[in-house]
């Protein structure tokens, strides 16, 4: 089983707390530092874990690559799924769920939990149950994305890692996942023929490449495996595409990806406005997320009326949404005095990691190229 986002993911980069930068009451449809937007002081490890082999109660409190591996036979879910339960999710409405406050200090009235698994989607196995709840418009786009990609392309799988509690709050590893409106999922991947692999949380170098690395001492088992990019593409495009009240807000990806990503989709004719759509959307926090997506949704305009905050940017087409409905957003502003989630320190996630092989150290190395948080100067990623 893959181990290296496990225990060197935290190692490279827990670098300890950033402070959240506030923003100037003119910014409104300006972003701060994209990583601004996914952490908060003592919280910049949102993504991060410590020991994935470490199972206890509240697993959910582990980083997407220290559960992203691909699990064993039996602790894998059956192929099948309840169809009932999936029919249930898909006819609720908006009123089924209510996010309050912000990502990084709210919480959620009536979480939806996404199904274990569904048409082209799988929650994964290996993450704790309890983190996998969300506004119903979120868990509703999640599963409309997954099984558009399952008709077109069929043959893989999304993977999805931690959304949040059933109540919302502080979730250990994670700065926000606090609202019911983010959610992590793994890249879709092939293995070396080409072929669909079932998604690890393997770092893809700008080659698009990738290792499983299984034993981290012991290259003999590592697998390679590169990000399959019209799946990949296809799901985002299925998100951005997808009819809601709540939509795509922000994608945090590593850039290398987010260019690949941005190249596919022009080469294969996507529509020119979502391609312009996630090119605006889209950026790399301090943690490179070179492993899996972050997603995070936009209030609903009933849910802004109960208290919901969005955080920037908030982009002019969203405000003529809002407009239209009558309603203005309120901005997330998190009080520096709100619950923190534990978080893993470089020196503990080092010592989890144990003897590397000289293969492994190289690829941290070459890592380090692109895990320092870019500043490409785009409107909405600074």
């Amino acid at each position: 089983m893959s181990r290296l986002g496990v225990c060197l993911g935290v190692w490279l980069l827990a670098c300890g707390p950033s402070p959240e930068p506030t923003e100037p009451a003119d910014s409104e449809d300006r972003a701060p530092n994209a990583d601004s937007e996914d952490r908060a002081p003592n919280a910049d490890s949102e993504d991060r874990a410590p020991n994935a082999d470490s199972r206890e109660p509240n697993a959910d409190s582990r980083e997407p690559n220290a559960d992203s591996r691909e699990p064993s036979a039996d602790s894998r879910e059956p192929a099948d799924f309840d169809a009932e339960a999936i029919a249930r999710v898909q006819a609720l409405d908006g009123s089924a769920s209510t996010s309050i406050g912000g990502p990084n200090d709210g919480r959620l009235e009536g979480g939806v939990a996404l199904p274990l698994r569904g048409p082209g989607f799988r929650f994964n196995p290996r993450r704790s149950e309890e983190a996998r709840y969300g506004g119903v418009e979120m868990i509703q786009a999640l599963m409309a994305a997954a099984a558009r990609v399952e008709r077109e392309l069929p043959g893989g799988e999304l993977t999805v890692n931690d959304l949040g509690y059933a109540r919302g709050g502080p979730i250990p590893h994670h700065g926000s996942h606090r609202a019911g409106r983010d959610v992590d999922t793994l890249f879709y991947l092939l293995d070396a023929d080409g072929q669909p692999f079932p998604s690890v949380g393997a770092p893809i170098d700008p080659a698009g490449e990738g290792t499983d690395y299984r034993d981290l001492s012991d290259p003999a088992d590592d697998v390679p495996v590169r990000i399959d990019l019209p799946r990949t593409w296809l799901f985002v495009r299925a998100l951005l595409e997808h009819e809601s009240e709540s939509p795509v807000q922000r994608i945090f990806v590593v850039e290398h990806l987010r260019t690949m990503l941005l190249e596919h989709a022009r080469e294969h004719d996507a529509p020119a406005a979502i391609v312009a759509r996630f090119g605006e959307l889209t950026c790399q926090p301090s943690y490179p997320h070179d492993d899996h997506f972050h997603i995070r949704f936009f209030c609903t305009p009933e849910d802004i009326g109960e208290g919901c905050e969005d955080s920037g940017p908030i982009y002019p087409w969203r405000r003529a949404e809002l407009r239209a409905e009558g309603v203005r957003p309120v901005r997330h502003r998190p009080r520096p005095d709100r619950p923190m989630a534990p978080t893993t320190t470089a020196d503990e996630a080092r010592a989890e990691a144990g003897e590397l092989h000289p293969s492994v150290e190289a690829f941290l190395a070459r890592r380090e190229a692109w895990t320092e948080q870019p500043h490409p100067g785009r409107r909405y990623c600074r």
